[in-house]
């Protein structure tokens, strides 16, 4: 958890960084600085939501394909034990 912690800070912050251009044109041009903290915080959390987003359904989609394999394996091992005479005489 610690090196997602810092793989997150290291991403916005390189984001904000690359993006420094940007906010001095928006306070030469009288942005508040209420304002830049807003457009700042909500991007990083856009981008932290959409994160958090895709990782949670991979993480379900993970659980899911786990559920559905078990749920394949565990007739086909009882299946594979099953004599063939027994089941020929079951139909």
């Amino acid at each position: 958890m610690l090196l997602e912690a810092i793989g997150i800070y290291g991403v916005i912050s390189y984001s904000v960084a690359q993006r420094t251009h940007e906010i001095g044109i928006r306070v030469a041009s009288g942005a508040t600085h209420g304002g830049q903290m807003r457009l700042i915080l909500g991007r990083g959390l856009v981008l932290t939501s959409v994160g958090l987003t895709n990782g949670l359904a991979g993480a379900v989609a993970s659980i899911l394909a786990g559920v559905a394999a078990t749920a394949c394996y565990v007739p086909a091992r009882r299946a594979t034990k099953v004599d063939p005479i027994v089941a020929l005489r079951y139909e």
